[in-house]
Parts: C-alpha cells; sequence; structure tokens
C-alpha cells in the first residue's frame, strides 16, 4: 500500500545484492528459486495452491468414499435378500445408519476370509447378538445412540490400526541414487527455510518447514552405509530442530516423537538427548528426562566439551528437582486445605472424586440413578493401577491434548466452562478402555470406574504407584489447563511456561 516503500524495495532488489542474493546468481541454480520462493507475496501463492490441491485431494478421496458407501449399499441390499426373514426383520429398521453398515460390511469381508457365504456370516450366533445389540440401543434410546456407537467403533479401530502399526513398524523404502539426491536436496532446503524463519522469530513457519523435510525424508532409506549415515545425519538434524518448534508452540506430545526420531537417528548425539529431556519435563514425565540427562553423560564420555555439557545436565538435573519439589508442596498444600475443610469426615456425605476422574455435572437431573441399583464392580490394586495407566497414555494424544487445548482457548480459561465441557471431549477416548476392564461403555461405566477407584484413592493407606499415576492421569486429562484447575486462587500466578521449565526464549536451533 506504500508506494514509496515499494518503490525502495525494488530499486534495491535491482541494485543490491545483499538485500537480493539472487542479483548475480545463474537462474540455473537451484538456491535462485529457493530464495525466491522465500519471498513472503512468492511463499503466499505456493501455500495457497498447496492448500487447493490439498483440498482438492481431500474432496477426491470423499467422492471415492460417497460411491463405494453406494456401491456396499447396493451390494448388501442384494445380499440380504437372500437371507432369511428373521435377519430381514432384524436388519431392516436400522440398515440406514453408518454403524450397521460398517458391521455388515465386516461380515462380507470376513466371509470372504473364510470362504462362506454372507448368509452363512451373518446367520451365526455371535453375528445375530451384535445385531441384536445394536438393534435394542437404537430402540432405547434413538438415532444418538448409533452416533455414539459410531464414534466408538471408529475410536476402537483407529486403535487397533495404532498398535498394528507399532508392532510391524514402519517399513522405510529404499531410494535409489536419483530419488536419494532429490529427497537430500528438498530436506535441505526445508531445513534451510525453517533456520531462516526461526532466526526471524516465526516459530510457526519454521514448525511447518521442518514438517515439511520430516516428512519427505522419514520414508526412505539409502542402499548403501555411506549414503545412510548422510540420510541420518540430515534427518537427525531436522528431527531436534523440529522438536525445539513444536516445544515453542507447545505441542508436546509430538515434540516427544520429534525427539526419539532423533535419538534413535542419532544415539550419540547428546543434542537430541537433550531436547527429548526437555520435551518429557515439558509433560511432566521428570523421571524419563532424569534417564535421558544419564544418557548424555554417556554419550560425552572422550568429548573436548564434556565439561560444558556436563554443567548443562546439571543444572537441568537441578531444575527437574526443583519442579519434584514444588510438586510435593504444592500437593502437600492441598491435603492440608483438604483435611481443613473436612473433606476426609466420615461426616460428609459426598464423596469428592479424584480430579483423574473429573467429570462435569450436566444441570439436567438424571430420571434415575442406574448405579445404585446395580452391583457396584471391585478391581485389584493391579487392575486400578493399569486402568490408570491406561487412561493416561490416552489422555496424552496428541490430537487430545490439542483439542483440550482449543477447549480452554474458546472458553477463555474459565474453570466451570471448561470442565463442563471436558467430559464429552474425554468419553470417546475412555470407552474402549472402560470395556476393557469390563466395565460398560457409557456415561454410566464412567460412573461404575469412578466408585471402584474410589476404593483405592480413598484408602486409608494409598498405594504410591497408584498415587503417582493417579496424578499423571489427572495432569494428562486436564492438559494446559493443569495448573488452573489444581493450584489455589490465592496463590500468585504461576511463571510463563518456558520460565518454568528453564528455557530460554531465545534458544537457537541448529
Amino acid at each position: 500500500r506504500d508506494k514509496e516503500w515499494q518503490k525502495k524495495q525494488l530499486q534495491l532488489d535491482s541494485t543490491d545484492p545483499r538485500h537480493n542474493p539472487n542479483l548475480n546468481r545463474d537462474q540455473n541454480d537451484p538456491e535462485f528459486w529457493y530464495h525466491a520462493a522465500r519471498k513472503p507475496f512468492n511463499k503466499a501463492l505456493l501455500r495457497t495452491e498447496q492448500h487447493w490441491n490439498s483440498r482438492r485431494e481431500v474432496w477426491l478421496k470423499q467422492f471415492e468414499q460417497v460411491k463405494d458407501m453406494n456401491q456396499k449399499r447396493e451390494l448388501l441390499a442384494e445380499l440380504l435378500e437372500d437371507c432369511s426373514t428373521e435377519v430381514k426383520r432384524l436388519v431392516a429398521p436400522i440398515l440406514h445408519f453408518n454403524i450397521t453398515m460398517k458391521v455388515l460390511t465386516g461380515f462380507v469381508e470376513k466371509g470372504a476370509k473364510m470362504q462362506k457365504s454372507f448368509e452363512e456370516v451373518i446367520s451365526a450366533e455371535e453375528s445375530l447378538g451384535v445385531l441384536q445389540g445394536i438393534r435394542n440401543r437404537v430402540d432405547e434410546f434413538g438415532s444418538q445412540a448409533a452416533e455414539d456407537m459410531l464414534v466408538e467403533y471408529d475410536a476402537r479401530a483407529r486403535s487397533l490400526a495404532e498398535e498394528r502399526q507399532a508392532q510391524q513398524g514402519e517399513e522405510k523404502r529404499v531410494a535409489d541414487v536419483h530419488t536419494l539426491a532429490q529427497i537430500m536436496n528438498w530436506g535441505q532446503k526445508c531445513k534451510k527455510d525453517g533456520l531462516v524463519e526461526w532466526e526471524q522469530g516465526n516459530w510457526a513457519e519454521a514448525y511447518v518447514s521442518w514438517r515439511q523435510a520430516d516428512d519427505t525424508l522419514r520414508p526412505f532409506k539409502a542402499a548403501d552405509k555411506e549414503n545412510g549415515q548422510l540420510l541420518s545425519e540430515l534427518h537427525g538434524a531436522v528431527a531436534k530442530n523440529l522438536s525445539q518448534a513444536c516445544m515453542k508452540l507447545g505441542y508436546w506430545q509430538e515434540a516427544v516423537k520429534a525427539a526419539e526420531t532423533a535419538a534413535q537417528l542419532c544415539p550419540e548425539d547428546h543434542k537430541a538427548w537433550f531436547r527429548l529431556a526437555c520435551a518429557l519435563e515439558g509433560l511432566g514425565r521428570l523421571d524419563e528426562a532424569e534417564e535421558c540427562l544419564h544418557k548424555i553423560d554417556e554419550c560425552s564420555v572422550g568429548r573436548p566439551d564434556r565439561t560444558r555439557i556436563a554443567k548443562d545436565t546439571q543444572a537441568k538435573r537441578e531444575k527437574l528437582q526443583a519442579l519434584r519439589d514444588r510438586e510435593q508442596a504444592s500437593l502437600k498444600k492441598t491435603v492440608e486445605k483438604a483435611l481443613a475443610r473436612n473433606v476426609f469426615s466420615e461426616e460428609r456425605e459426598d464423596h469428592q472424586i479424584h480430579p483423574a476422574l473429573a467429570k462435569n455435572t450436566s444441570t439436567r437431573e438424571p430420571l434415575e440413578d442406574s448405579t445404585q441399583n446395580s452391583v457396584q464392580k471391585h478391581l485389584t490394586r493391579e487392575g486400578a493401577k493399569d486402568l490408570l495407566l491406561e487412561l493416561r497414555d490416552a489422555y496424552r494424544d496428541t490430537t487430545f491434548q490439542m483439542q483440550i487445548f482449543k477447549l480452554a482457548r474458546d472458553v477463555h480459561g474459565q474453570k466451570d466452562l471448561f470442565l463442563a465441557n471436558l467430559s464429552k471431549l474425554a468419553l470417546p477416548l475412555q470407552k474402549p478402555i472402560l470395556e476393557q476392564f469390563g466395565f460398560e461403555p457409557s456415561e454410566k461405566g464412567v460412573k461404575e470406574m469412578k466408585q471402584a477407584l474410589q476404593e483405592h484413592l480413598h484408602a486409608a493407606t494409598i498405594d504410591e504407584d497408584i498415587r503417582r499415576a493417579a496424578d499423571e492421569t489427572t495432569m494428562a486429562f486436564y492438559g494446559v489447563m493443569y495448573d488452573k484447575l489444581t493450584r489455589d486462587d490465592a496463590v500468585d500466578s504461576p511463571p510463563s511456561l518456558e520460565v518454568r521449565l528453564g528455557r530460554d526464549p531465545r534458544e537457537q536451533s541448529e
């Protein structure tokens, strides 16, 4: 908009090589186009093109899914014609729900694998039991029950897929010389783009560039050892920088994954282990961060800068210990305050629920308390510990943490509004775990789980492992709101996250 400023910029571009490094470069040089792409206007054009290309791929994928679903509906309609009248009567009222379509599609795939007809598979006692369960829930609770079952089904499918992928591991493709040169050149370009943005303080732009480099380098491996080492060093440097950018932006789960990748690629690199220690510290996993510091001590043996590294690790250990002391002091103060208010008094009628099991209280009164008429379920000590650890791991999922962050931002940090919506957000994650431990995958099951855990959390002598697991689950469940929800309002507000974790905001990446 400022014509004089634009005129001055154009003049500098055409006369000053310090302002425009491309002035004396040949257009055949790749750096010429790399630098041109970093210009704000050109970058905006490229981002717009990438956005619409991505949207086009999403639309095409959705279109293919719709076509595939329509074909499956036609196929299932034909297959159901050959089934018995009993099956038709059972399926017809719920056939239009997506959960029914997914279950029936699973029967078709099962029949293909077992070389059985669709009629034989759907007429089996187990299959009829599944369909009858869907029918009963829909008849009792309506279409909302079908949506809840679909969410639960998708959550379990994703969980099984992630477990299968974790067991098999990510299989990398062997890149030929030409492909290897292309991905390494592109990785170097994205790494440099990220460094330029980092130096200007644009953490989000640096994150995007390093994420792009990581996505490019991750699927490949070199055919020979020498090129494999070069590829590992480049990918390790990108992963370390990506971890640093994630920590700046508060993406702690992703920061841990990136740092773990860097540590796997370069196990002797003390910086990779230090990044991992910082990321684990941000999640409150202090014991694991301490183990990373021991790894740094092992890596620093024989290095000329061992004294400096030892000084840094000792400073980090002191900060971790300070965090532990602070946590213990906060817990002690909370217990003292609870005792002063007679929270643990036998005369108190309403039992307090541990924050790890916190669930919002709806303004609608239930028609009846179904838990009063049912037999209370119990958990062993090991079962209670395993249940809390499963909940902790589920709550630490990156997607869930980002949802918590968005919820906290949407409610402007208000405690009541945050807690009123948190339970709805957590229920899809809780359902598979509830079913795994023998509870009903519903709000009723959540209440039963709370009652079973109360026996261990309100015991005269609480098991130390259970207490620690409950505290870690609480921290993961509340996410970015943990400090605000667990700290007394009368206490001074805590320092910023960067200062609390002992990091210098001006810390540079490689």
